[in-house]
């Protein structure tokens, strides 16, 4: 589960992100994963996306590489 915080590191309400969500035609977020010895994108010693991230948008709908 994400949370999200302002510049000043309060909580960014519900229905503010619910707007920014219908009032956007598109979106970009940046996010770091600190995780030893995990593969988040691709696998290059076996050379496939199998154990890439996905996310799930808010209608549901499941992005992936």
């Amino acid at each position: 589960q994400f949370s999200y915080v302002d510049a000043d590191g309060n909580a960014v309400p519900v229905t503010q992100l619910t707007f920014l969500r219908l009032l956007s035609a598109s979106a970009r977020q940046n996010f770091t994963l600190h995780c030893q010895n995990a593969i988040a994108w691709y696998d290059a010693g076996a050379g496939t996306f199998a154990r890439a991230l996905r996310f799930r948008g808010a209608n549901e709908e499941e992005l992936g590489h």
